[in-house]
């Protein structure tokens, strides 16, 4: 049986009628007792149909809201995103330093350093200490014996030749008397009021450390005081400290975009990721994975996929799940350590110099490498002195001739070291692994050079296990050593992989969604960066100068807001500029036609260095 909820007029006149058929009451005018009593009645029982539709209404799916939708959805495990903040990385800088920058392009001969004004470079005191190529692959620090301010060349010592080339543009900065200073865990540092918006306050999460002699700190994660969408800034916003600067000369900005806040999920985002979730409990469909991947946040960055959408390769029979957190760069990796020779070995040597070996762990694999003449080798080293950079192999080098100096050397991951007759089954020790990074070696027990085993032809692989299968039906020969050398994402696409592939060591926690047999990786998508030119026209008593800065920002946020594989459309850009209080016409010049993106791309309205496309004249 339909209910059918009555009104008042409804209920009264069914009351006066039936009154009248059983008495002799004749007077039923307003006012008079018995329509009185009677429209009590009637207006109790109107309410009561009115809390009968709310319960109903409660109960909904498709009507409840707020608190009541939250309490239906809890009883399918389904559960409103909270607001989240806004994250992303700052430096700090030194702006007492005595720097400058080369003006002449230098060489290994070089014998000075021409800047663009020396004179704040000291010119007594000689030696004094300068440092050259802060912030490039390459820095050095050389002594200075004269200073020719009329020349703006700083004389280096004959002791400190330049090891390397610097360009013009490279920082010199002067190290004999600079301090060294850290911003601590806990710094707040904020953006600047405008007309139309507040000051936006961010904490920092890790310590900055500069240097004596440097002008910038290491990047420090920030995150925003109060959480939300307006807490996303772009690059170059954060210009001051909330409270006093950590030290003399201290300045702050933010050289990318923090991105990554979102508002508490509204009822009609909440209902649908919902529905999408219930639709979608048979698990191993397109919905299930596109549903299981929003939403999953990482424990260690706090960020949290705000998007997602899958792409099914039917030549490779791989479905590709592209994640977004708001800011189009959701993948960060990792990639096995290499360095370079730091001079020749010759065979029977067991002992490797490199450039840099801090980052090499205590012990492990190596595989060696020159192209020129081409060779290899496996080596296992057993103890790393990083103060030195030297490696101490377990057994000397037996390649004939040995390895010249740059040689690269890879610690190399371990997949067997002897294989059993016929196996073709291996496992990286990551997962997640970074798509076209994976170099599989094979070198087998009579100690000849490894060869490397080719994608699809030799081997597939599992990119979100890490698990490599050989092609060949009859496997490997007993004893062979297999390693590999990759990339392999970490954070937060790296909780998605795991969240729809499902561990086995962690069954409950991670049961997964995919169905089995099917090869699934979790990557960012491709940022399609979206240029944009429109003609601004505001009503009278407005300036266009002073409203444009607030238009442009309004369609940054339409875009920004858009999903993976969603495209353009001019008529809600229009529309987003419209909304603005005191606009009155707004043109867009270019493009013409609404902005196609592909299931695998997003969509910015930034450029690589965080600089709008969005022009409003």
């Amino acid at each position: 049986m339909v209910f059918v909820p009555r009104t008042f007029d409804q209920i009264l006149a069914d009351m006066v009628a039936f009154t009248q058929s059983r008495t002799e009451l004749s007077d039923f005018t307003v006012g008079s007792v018995i329509r009185t009593i009677l429209e009590a009645a009637a207006l109790e029982d109107d309410e009561q149909y009115f809390q009968m539709v709310q319960l109903l209404d409660s109960f909904s799916l498709m009507t409840a809201s707020g608190s009541d939708l939250d309490r239906r959805l809890a009883d399918f495990g389904v559960a409103r995103l909270s607001s989240q903040s806004a994250s992303g990385s700052v430096a700090f800088y030194n702006s007492n330093l005595t720097t400058d920058e080369v003006s002449v392009d230098l060489t290994t001969s070089s014998t000075d350093i021409v800047v663009y004004d020396s004179s704040d470079f000291p010119t007594s005191g000689y030696p004094y200490t300068v440092r050259i190529g802060e912030g490039l692959s390459y820095v050095q620090d050389v002594l200075i014996t004269a200073n020719n301010t009329a020349t703006n060349a700083l004389t280096i010592s004959t002791s400190t030749p330049l090891l390397a080339a610097f360009s013009v543009g490279t920082r010199v900065s002067l190290v004999t008397g600079a301090s060294s200073y850290v911003v601590s865990i806990g710094t707040d540092v904020e953006v600047p009021a405008t007309v139309s918006e507040p000051v936006r306050k961010y904490v920092t999460r890790e310590s900055a450390t500069i240097s004596a002699g440097n002008y910038a700190s290491n990047s420090a994660v920030v995150s925003a005081h109060s959480p939300g969408a307006s807490s996303n800034v772009g690059a170059n916003r954060v210009s001051r400290f909330s409270a006093a600067a950590p030290f003399p000369g201290a300045l702050v900005s933010n050289v990318t975009s923090i991105e990554g806040g979102a508002d508490t999920e509204s009822d009609v985002d909440f209902r649908k990721r919902a529905i999408d979730a219930v639709q979608s409990l048979s698990r191993g469909t397109p919905n299930a994975v596109r549903s299981g991947a929003v939403g999953v946040s990482d424990a260690i960055t706090g960020k949290r996929v705000l998007s997602s959408n899958i792409v099914e390769d039917f030549t490779a029979d791989e479905v590709y799940v592209y994640v977004d957190d708001g800011s189009g760069s959701a993948a960060q990796q990792t990639t096995l350590v290499s360095d370079s020779l730091n001079g020749a070995v010759a065979a029977g040597i067991s002992t490797l110099t490199l450039y840099n070996s801090s980052d090499f762990p205590s012990a492990g694999t190596l595989l060696i490498t020159q192209p020129s003449p081409a060779k290899s080798e496996l080596v296992v080293y057993e103890s790393n002195v990083s103060t030195s950079n030297i490696l101490t192999l377990s057994a000397g080098i037996v390649t004939s001739g040995g390895f010249a100096t740059n040689a690269i050397v890879y610690l190399v991951d371990v997949l067997t070291d002897s294989a059993e007759t016929g196996q073709r089954r291996f496992a990286l020790s990551k997962r997640s692994i970074v798509r076209g990074t994976e170099k599989i070696y094979v070198n087998d027990a009579g100690g000849a050079a490894p060869w490397r085993l080719l994608t699809s032809a030799d081997y597939v692989i599992n990119r979100g296990t890490g698990e490599i299968k050989l092609t060949s039906t009859t496997g490997v020969a007993a004893a062979i050593k297999l390693v590999a050398s990759y990339s392999y994402y970490t954070n937060l696409v790296s909780e998605v992989q795991r969240v729809l592939e499902g561990d086995l060591t962690s069954p409950v926690a991670y049961p997964g969604v995919k169905a089995a047999g099917i090869l699934l990786s979790v990557e960012s998508p491709t940022v399609k960066r979206v240029t944009l030119q429109a003609v601004l026209t505001v009503e009278t008593g407005y300036v266009e100068a002073d409203l444009a800065p607030t238009v442009q920002l309004a369609i940054e946020d339409y875009i920004n807001a858009l999903a993976i594989g969603e495209d353009i459309i001019l008529s809600k850009v229009i529309e987003a500029a419209h909304n603005i209080v005191g606009v009155r016409d707004f043109v867009i010049t270019s493009p013409t036609s609404n902005i196609t993106v592909l299931e695998s791309e997003l969509a910015s309205p930034y450029d690589a260095s965080a600089n709008s496309l969005i022009s409003v004249q």
